[in-house]
Order: structure tokens, then C-alpha cells, then sequence
């Protein structure tokens, strides 16, 4: 079961929180205090050498370089591109090369054992240290205003290309699907049905909440929709595309 604090150590130096998107990757660590967020691309330069980020697509705007997008549908593709990207990322909120304090990272719930154990060798690879991995709609769980202790909850992760939803309780996501429709109000649909498939049979007799959160998630008329299609209430976090790394963020310091 998690919980707010459920990672946090005394004595750490930049213990870090990690969403690794397929559009933008973002990282947090205390000393630093605020969000560090890139898109998350590389580009190649033929004459050698990389630039990530928004340097690689200024480079890539003004040249031939070639550019990489390390990650796709949420989990990693290229596994030298990704680490390059990572290790410069984590160097802006000051951490230093040799810290070895631990990672905090969100991975897809539907992702493969494989996928994960991928992203946390890359991870490892970039950063050092130990790395931990939370399923990244629950981790948006824990930053919404709801009870997981006594709500029935279904989150939605509404990312760049990949559309989660995850049946929670006791903490852990016990269920999940991915929904793979390119624009998200076509796949409004889909995810309705999906919910009301996964939330069926409730865990506990709580408030029915549907917890929507990541980039796709202010898209005007959705939570309307989706609240009318499944006959839940609608929570939705300040912002969205952020909720992943704040629950993240309070694993780190409670």
C-alpha cells in the first residue's frame, strides 16, 4: 500500500521523481523544489555529439541533425538515446554526476515486465542509485482529492498516444487497459466502456470517483462526457499533466 512519505529517507542528497513521457519528460528533487521539464527528444549531429530537449529541436530547426524520440506509448525504445536524454535533464535541477541518492519513477500501468525492467535499467544506467517504479495512475491518484481508502476509484492517464485506465483499491492499481485511439474525444467512447467494464464490481461501497489526469485531460467537454457516460463524479487535479510527478513528489517527502 502507498502512501504520502512511503519513499522518503533522512539524509538523502537529491532523491529524485521521475515522469518519463512519450512527449516531455519531467524531474523534481528537494534541493532543486521545482519541475524541470523538457520535451523529451535527442538529436544527433552527424559531426557528433547530441543536444536534448529544446536545444535539439532548435538544432534540428536550424540544420540537419536527426532527431530521436527515445520513448514511445510511455515506455522506452532507444536505450542509449534515453539515458543520454536523462542524465542531462537530471544535471539541470543540479544534481550532481556521482549522487547516488534514489529514483522515484512513473511507469504505464499496462506496461510488460520487460518494459518495465527496461525503463528501470535505463533509469539506473542514467542516474545510479536504487529505483523504485509506481504504476503512473496511481501515482496521479495520490495528488487528487480523493479517499483511496474508502472511495470506489477508476483513473484515467490521458497521455501522448497512450490512454490509461486503472481500477484502484487498497492503495495498488488491481486492474488495468490501454485504449489506443488517436484523438481524444473519438476515444471517449472507449473509455467510458472501459470504466464501467473494470468498475463493475466494486471493491468497497464508497463514492463512485473517476479520476482524470494527464495531458488530454483539459480538453474541453471530456470529464462532462465521461461523467454522463459512466454515472461517476469527475475529479480532476489542478494540472493535469502534472498530477503524475506530484504523487510522485509526495512518495519522495510525504
Amino acid at each position: 500500500m502507498l502512501a504520502p512519505g512511503a519513499y522518503a529517507r533522512l539524509g538523502l542528497r537529491h532523491p529524485l521523481a521521475l515522469d518519463l513521457g512519450t512527449s516531455t519528460v519531467r524531474v523534481w528533487t528537494p534541493p532543486h523544489g521545482t519541475v524541470v521539464a523538457e520535451p523529451a527528444v535527442v538529436a544527433r549531429i552527424p559531426s557528433g555529439g547530441h543536444a536534448v530537449g529544446r536545444a535539439a529541436i532548435d538544432l534540428r530547426a536550424g540544420g540537419d541533425a536527426k532527431l530521436v524520440w527515445p520513448v514511445r506509448h510511455g515506455v522506452v525504445e532507444d536505450f542509449h538515446a534515453c539515458v543520454h536524454l536523462l542524465r542531462v535533464v537530471a544535471a539541470a535541477t543540479g544534481r550532481p554526476g556521482d549522487d547516488l541518492s534514489p529514483v522515484v519513477v512513473g511507469v504505464p500501468a499496462t506496461a510488460t515486465l520487460r518494459q518495465k525492467n527496461l525503463l528501470v535499467a535505463v533509469v539506473r544506467r542514467a542516474l545510479g542509485g536504487r529505483v523504485a517504479t509506481v504504476e503512473e495512475p496511481l501515482a496521479a491518484a495520490l495528488a487528487c482529492p480523493a479517499d483511496l481508502d474508502s472511495d470506489d476509484v477508476v483513473a484515467i492517464d490521458i497521455g501522448h498516444g497512450r490512454t490509461e485506465i486503472a481500477r484502484i483499491a487498497d492503495r495498488a492499481v488491481v486492474a488495468a487497459e490501454r485504449v489506443d485511439v488517436p484523438n481524444t474525444v473519438d476515444q471517449v467512447p472507449s473509455i467510458a466502456a472501459t470504466v464501467r467494464r473494470l468498475g463493475a464490481h466494486p471493491v468497497r461501497p464508497g463514492r463512485r470517483r473517476l479520476l482524470i489526469t494527464g495531458g488530454g485531460a483539459a480538453h474541453p467537454g471530456l470529464a462532462a462526457r465521461l461523467a454522463a457516460l459512466t454515472g461517476r463524479t469527475v475529479t480532476m487535479p489542478a494540472d493535469p499533466h502534472l498530477a503524475t510527478l506530484a504523487g510522485l513528489r509526495l512518495l519522495l517527502t510525504g
